[in-house]
Formats: C-alpha cells, sequence, structure tokens
C-alpha cells in the first residue's frame, strides 16, 4: 500500500476505535433494553443456550433436532423484534453496530482491502499534502455567494451570481444523488473564480459520506503519476499506487487541466483515464482555465468529443474571486 508499518498501524488503530466505541455502545444499548424490557433478556438467553446446547449436541455426535432449534430460535428473534417495535425502537437496535457495514470494521472483505482501508491509504496521503486543512476550509459550508457581482455583464444571460448559484446548488445536488446517479463536471473558466474552491467542496463532502475521492492536479498526475509509473522514470511504489487508484477510486478530481505540458503521451493517458472511468461508471471532475473551444485544440477529438457528451458543463464567469479576498484580508 501507500504507507511504511508505522502509518499502517496508525490507521489499523482507528479501526480497533471504531470497534471499541462500537462494542460500547452496544453494551449500553443492551443494558438499556434489558432494564426496560426484561423479556427480551430471556428472550437473549434461551437462544444463546439453545444455540450451545446444539452445538456441544454436534460435537458429540448426539441426536439433536437442528431445525427444531433454528425455527424456535427464529420465532423468539421474532417476538424480540415486535418487543422492540412495541416499544418505539427499530428491529435492528440490539443488532451489532460498524462504522463500516462492508468489512465490519476490519479493514477487509474477503482477501481484498475494503474501500474505507483504501479511502484511508488516500486520507494520508492528503493528511501529508495538507490537503485535509484545505478541504477543512473550502467547503459548502464556507462557500461565499456574495463575492460574485449581482449586476448584468451584458454578455451571458445570467448575471455572475445567478449563474453561480445555479452551479452551487447542482454541486450539491450531484453529491446528495451521488450514489444513485454518479455522473461527471467540467469546471471552466478564467483564473480565480472559484472553480478548485468548489472541486474541494465537493471532495470533503463525498469524503465526509465515506466515499473514496483522489484528488490530483494535472500536473502532478501526468507529470509525475503517469511519467514515472508508464514511463518509468524513478518507479515510485506510491505513484504505481496512486496510478491504479486513479481508475478505481469513485470520485476522482482532475484540477486546472491545462496546466500541465500537453503532448500525445498527455492526450492518450488523459483519454484512457477519462473513457476508462465513464465505461466503468466511475465518476469525475475536471476544473480548467481553457474555454470549450481552447480544450479541443488541445487535447483529441475524441478526448473533447467524450468529454462534452458526458460531462455536465458549467462555465465560470465573473470578478476574480481570489483577488477579492486577498483585497479584503489586507484590509482588515
Amino acid at each position: 500500500m501507500l504507507f511504511n508499518e508505522e502509518q499502517y498501524d496508525e490507521i489499523m488503530l482507528v479501526y480497533y476505535n471504531h470497534q471499541r466505541e462500537n462494542h460500547a455502545e452496544e453494551d449500553r444499548r443492551k443494558e438499556e433494553i434489558y432494564n426496560k424490557i426484561p423479556r427480551i433478556a430471556e428472550i437473549d438467553r434461551n437462544i444463546a443456550s439453545s444455540s450451545i446446547n446444539a452445538c456441544r449436541a454436534r460435537l458429540k455426535h448426539s441426536v439433536h433436532n437442528t431445525e427444531e432449534v433454528i425455527e424456535n430460535n427464529h420465532r423468539l428473534i421474532n417476538e424480540k423484534e415486535a418487543l422492540l417495535r412495541s416499544n418505539g425502537y427499530p428491529d435492528n437496535y440490539l443488532k451489532p453496530i460498524y462504522t463500516c457495514p462492508l468489512c465490519q470494521d476490519t479493514g477487509k472483505v474477503g482477501s481484498e482491502y475494503c474501500s474505507c482501508f483504501k479511502q484511508a491509504t488516500i486520507s494520508m496521503l492528503y493528511k501529508q499534502s495538507t490537503l485535509t486543512n484545505i478541504l477543512n476550509k473550502e467547503n459548502f459550508k464556507t462557500f461565499d455567494l456574495s463575492y460574485y457581482p449581482k449586476e448584468p455583464d451584458n454578455i451571458h444571460p445570467y448575471t455572475p451570481y445567478d449563474n453561480m448559484k445555479n452551479i452551487l446548488e447542482k454541486t450539491k445536488d450531484f453529491t446528495r444523488n451521488f450514489d444513485e446517479n454518479g455522473g461527471n463536471i467540467l469546471f471552466y473558466g478564467e483564473t480565480g473564480l472559484g472553480k478548485t474552491f468548489l472541486s474541494n467542496c465537493i471532495a470533503k463532502e463525498l469524503l465526509d459520506t465515506r466515499h473514496t475521492v483522489l484528488y490530483q492536479t494535472a500536473i502532478h498526475l501526468f507529470e509525475e503519476v503517469c511519467g514515472d509509473t508508464i514511463m518509468k522514470k524513478n518507479n515510485n511504489p506510491k505513484n504505481r499506487e496512486i496510478y491504479e487508484y486513479l481508475y478505481r477510486c469513485d470520485l476522482l478530481i482532475i484540477d486546472d487541466l491545462g496546466t500541465e505540458f500537453t503532448n500525445s503521451f498527455v492526450s492518450s493517458e488523459l483519454y484512457d483515464i477519462l473513457n476508462t472511468r465513464i465505461r466503468e461508471n466511475k465518476s469525475t471532475v475536471i476544473s480548467t482555465n481553457l474555454n470549450l473551444k481552447e480544450l479541443t485544440a488541445r487535447y483529441s477529438d475524441r478526448t473533447s468529443t467524450r468529454i462534452f457528451a458526458e460531462y455536465k458543463v458549467y462555465n465560470f464567469y465573473g470578478s476574480n474571486i481570489r483577488l477579492a479576498k486577498r483585497r479584503t484580508s489586507i484590509n482588515e
């Protein structure tokens, strides 16, 4: 994986803490229910006792009616769930609690690492690259529409404010309906208009809902990750892992497309990444300072055609937000 033994232990400590906290909550719930509904405590003892007796009988090769035990336990479970419901609790209130139901807080599903464990490796990279701090500052709660002018610019059909308000709402819909709809997004417009900020908002929202997200600037993606992995400049194992993760993560964010040195290798890699992710229903968000004409001219026809056909395209315009924020901080 992407980390050393010490970092692995740090991640596994998180899983241990999840297990410990969840077990403590299970015990609290059990004590609460047993005190309030003593019959459920009796049911649990009967189920445990009959199951143990059946197991002992099998080990001793004694005659034992297993089907009768199963049927009786099933009746007891139904009674238990009915008692929980009649007292205002959900059926699963006493079931085991897992932070990640997929791996049941073990980090693995079968012999494969769980998606939550894979995300932990990416989160470790984010932590190392200070991106975690950025996401704490740049998220939907801190996105400020007041920087976008409400006056028409006589060029676009909507004011910069109304345009950005619409993009912001569409982006929130994208994250809210991500599991059902997925999809792909292209943000384009001049520098300093909030494209990277909004990409970070998406990343933060999906990371918080336990999705796997990989953020890469175009320069780092093509010159370091793809270049190292494909051209084998340094054969860095971290870059190899990131390269493979480009195709597996729930959401890939490619920021500042067009700032990299573009050649046939980059165009080919970009098409392969985007096309594979589309084919496998994996979502991608791209931000670029290029306009649509420049995007078409810089990359192959098949790449631009794929983007325009499969991506929701949002145009950012208005005043330079980055400069406005800088002026505000200076004046303060």
